[in-house]
């Protein structure tokens, strides 16, 4: 099985009040998964890295074997393929956990797009930060 997912995580103030939200679709466009979810208190980066996180995740539990990420963090997608340096602890900790989940994929990549390309998690995760 294979997820095209795109995530996006959002924070009201940083730190502040955070959210995440996720949209997996099928090879064939269909959406298989959708997700706002409240966070709690994080810094924006920390959502990012905690919606990416909840995405894998639920991607092992649906038994899905390749995985596509787009997300609009170019931190975060240069940091998970390391192209970027990590030198705050608590993201390293998650690129960590994030490397350590994907091992359990045939096929991982993940692409950084622009914020208009990535509006539905986008509004989902702001719907989260609303809703907590």
């Amino acid at each position: 099985m294979q997820w095209h997912i795109n995530v996006d995580g959002a924070s009201s103030g940083n730190p502040g009040r955070s959210g995440a939200g996720i949209v997996a679709r099928d090879k064939d466009g269909n959406i298989t998964l959708s997700k706002s979810i409240f966070l709690g208190e994080m810094t924006n980066n920390m959502a990012e890295y905690e919606a990416l996180l909840i995405a894998l995740n639920d991607a092992v539990r649906n038994s899905v074997k390749e995985v596509t990420v787009y997300t609009d963090s170019q931190l975060v997608a240069n940091q998970v393929n390391g192209v970027y340096k990590i030198k705050n602890m608590t993201l390293f900790q998650y690129v960590k956990k994030i490397r350590q989940t994907i091992s359990n994929f045939d096929y991982f990549a993940i692409s950084y797009i622009p914020r208009e390309q990535n509006r539905e998690a986008d509004k989902l995760a702001k719907d989260a930060i609303l809703k907590g």
